[in-house]
């Protein structure tokens, strides 16, 4: 299997084989695109356009095929025999591993991201294989539930018998049976404990369905005993809406994970369910939102003692509730009630000796003053992305000051956060740090 890799907004430096299916892979990615519910974006968002973002193809001549280039989401594509990894621009190419092992602790914090593999390594693992990861991590847990703890279930059917079981079905029996003159057989409606039930036969397909996606051969064997374990289940086809409609008693906690992550395969931006021998698989997040969930998760759980957190503030810009402003962080100090906003931009601010601005886009800084305005508040904070080694930049601070208004002047700052480090441990604990400073430094200003 051939492997592309390359940064959100950059360009691979490989070409794709000539004989490649440009228009499959086109195909299947707009597929996913019209299905991005899953990605938690607004009705806005959905209403724009039919075509896929995430690459495109660059062509240079006929006689090689065309180069790749990434949008803004990040993640991976496995089609018919390649794999292509995008990764987030705080990383470099040869930073792979760093790069999915800190999404996978980004995503523990996020709150409104649906991702149940948030603890699949240790901090001593590496991320060789991120889409083979995720298999194996699916295989070693189904196959110990299924083992150690068989799913059984009483499940309602309906059946002929020559002698009551449960309860007579009278009317299928008048039908089928009375009025036939086979008075004997009796329409039962009844609730066997099942093995050979919904949740297994879910478990079973995935596991099917990813036997012909792994490429290493040990994950590959997990599968496979799953697979013989599940020997009495029937192989049924099943989708992500089945996965709802499972209702696990307390007795099967331990089976809400794996459910979890039967749903996340059989999504159908995941996995390709049409053909049985096309071998589709993504998972593709727009990083802008995962640092924005990151903050809110990591603000919540850490702060709420001090502020009410409101993620994603809604409120109007204008009198006439028109123009709607959607603010990241609202933040309410609880014993003075004084307001901060809070407005993540991943972005890499750039900055030159003798850039006034300092990195920070006018755009942005309009924004700011009309969520500013529209709050009341004059404390608003830009949280800016540090690129993973380096050091964060030195704040920066503006003030807006308006005769018109008659109001003290508001003060914005930009601050880069480091989000990453050595272990998940060590990289939440600077970043809280760092949010303290920020928020507390916002507060005195």
């Amino acid at each position: 299997m051939t492997s592309y890799r390359l940064i959100e907004h950059q360009t691979a430096g490989q070409p794709l084989p000539p004989d490649f299916d440009v228009a499959g892979l086109q195909q299947y990615l707009n597929g996913v695109w019209q299905s991005r519910f899953v990605f938690n974006e607004g009705p806005e968002d959905q209403a724009k356009s039919l075509h896929q973002p995430f690459v495109t193809f660059e062509y240079a001549g006929k006689e090689c095929g065309p180069r790749l280039k990434a949008g803004k989401y990040i993640g991976f594509i496995r089609y018919e025999g390649i794999t292509i990894e995008i990764l987030p621009k705080l990383f470099n190419v040869d930073q792979a591993d760093e790069a999915f092992r800190h999404l996978l602790w980004w995503l523990h914090y996020c709150r409104n991201i649906r991702f149940p593999f948030t603890d699949l390594l240790s901090d001593a693992e590496r991320v060789d294989d991120f889409p083979e990861a995720l298999i194996g991590y699916f295989a070693r847990d189904a196959y110990s539930l299924v083992t150690t703890q068989p799913y059984h279930q009483y499940e309602e059917t309906t059946e002929v018998l020559p002698y009551l079981r449960g309860r007579l079905n009278t009317q299928e029996y008048i039908r089928e049976s009375l009025s036939r003159g086979y008075w004997q057989q009796l329409v039962c409606d009844h609730e066997p404990f099942l093995y050979n039930n919904r949740l297994n036969q879910i478990i079973k397909y995935v596991t099917r369905r990813l036997s012909g996606l792994c490429r290493f051969p040990d994950t590959y064997r997990w599968l496979e005993k799953i697979l013989f374990a599940l020997d009495e289940v029937d192989d049924v086809p099943v989708n992500a809406r089945d996965c709802d409609r499972i209702h696990l008693s307390r007795f099967y906690a331990e089976y809400e994970i794996c459910l979890d992550m039967c749903r996340f395969f059989l999504a159908d931006s995941y996995l390709n369910r049409q053909e049985a021998h096309q071998r589709h698989f993504c998972f593709l997040l727009p990083m802008e939102y995962v640092f924005e969930d990151f903050i809110a998760g990591v603000s919540q759980m850490h702060f709420s003692d001090r502020f009410i957190v409101q993620s994603q503030a809604k409120d109007w810009l204008t009198d006439q509730r028109v123009f709607q402003i959607r603010n990241d962080l609202l933040l309410t100090q609880r014993n003075t009630r004084k307001q901060m906003i809070v407005d993540t931009k991943y972005k890499r601010r750039d900055q030159s000796s003798n850039d006034a601005k300092q990195g920070i886009s006018q755009t942005d800084l309009y924004q700011m003053v009309s969520y500013s305005l529209r709050r009341a508040t004059d404390q608003v904070l830009l949280l800016y992305p540090c690129a993973y080694g380096k050091v964060p930049s030195p704040p920066a601070r503006f003030t807006v000051s308006s005769d018109l208004l008659n109001i003290k002047a508001l003060n914005l700052r930009a601050v880069e956060i480091d989000i990453t480090g050595n272990s998940r441990e060590e990289m939440i604990h600077q970043v809280k740090q760092q949010l303290n400073t920020a928020f507390m430094s916002q507060n005195t200003d």
